[in-house]
């Protein structure tokens, strides 16, 4: 018999003839049921919101007032070429970034009667920023950091004396920012920029960065490292 034969026999004779058509309702709604969809695109957006700015923080430097423990004062400009003179006797000196401790001498060679150049720095640190900028300070009472040294912004350095020509003058610490050179000179380390833009911004919480300025002083005076390099007792700095 046909089914439209069968299903008018039923509904004449008034027999139930329902097994044939609950399957299909049934298997339909097993088929449709959703599980995992929401669960994996809730995931997948969480972990691409939380690991980008993570990404981007790590990229920006961080710059601290690199004077502690005393009220310091500089001034605006110094004699002869673009550096600073910090005065606060006895302040702690500290790394304005992270980098790297380059430089450390101390012992305190200058001679009042000679006054070579090389040695008018007295003790002093120079660091090489993760900013790629060379941070120098001189005239150091105490150094409490070797050459080598990975230091984080903020890591104690020394302490601000009166060594070197400052001997002949107040205690200070002279603050020099300017680009590496590959062999030993005094010329360019003592400084190439105007730090106290740098320092007040600094102060007061700012992230300035001078590696913009010092990029542009290198480019401008591409010949500097030579010739510091064949300045008069350059191998003593």
């Amino acid at each position: 018999m046909s089914r439209i034969g069968l299903l008018l026999f039923c509904a004449v004779a008034g027999v139930g003839c329902t097994s044939q058509s609950t399957s299909a309702p049934v298997t339909a709604a097993t088929l449709t049921t959703p599980t995992t969809t929401p669960t994996t695109t809730t995931m997948a957006a969480a972990t691409t919101t939380t690991l980008a700015p993570t990404t981007t923080a790590a990229l920006v430097p961080t710059y601290v007032f690199p004077f502690t423990g005393r009220n310091v004062s500089y001034g605006t400009r110094h004699a002869g070429y673009a550096a600073i003179d910090v005065f606060g006797c006895g302040a702690n000196v500290i790394a304005p970034t992270s980098g790297t401790v380059t430089q450390v001498r101390t012992t305190d060679p200058w001679e009042p009667a000679i006054n070579d150049p090389a040695t008018r720095g007295g003790h002093y640190v120079t660091m090489l920023g993760d900013d790629s900028v060379r941070y120098y300070f001189a005239h150091l009472v105490a150094i409490s950091t070797t050459v080598g040294a990975i230091v984080a912004a903020g890591d104690s350095l020394g302490i601000m004396g009166q060594t070197g020509d400052a001997r002949a003058t107040e205690c200070h610490t002279h603050f020099g920012i300017s680009w590496p050179c590959p062999t030993v000179e005094w010329q360019v380390r003592r400084g190439e920029i105007w730090p106290p833009k740098y320092l007040d911004a600094w102060r007061q919480g700012t992230q300035l960065s001078p590696a913009n300025e010092v990029s542009a002083a290198l480019a401008s005076n591409p010949n500097a490292c030579a010739d510091a390099a064949n300045a008069k007792s350059a191998a003593n700095a």
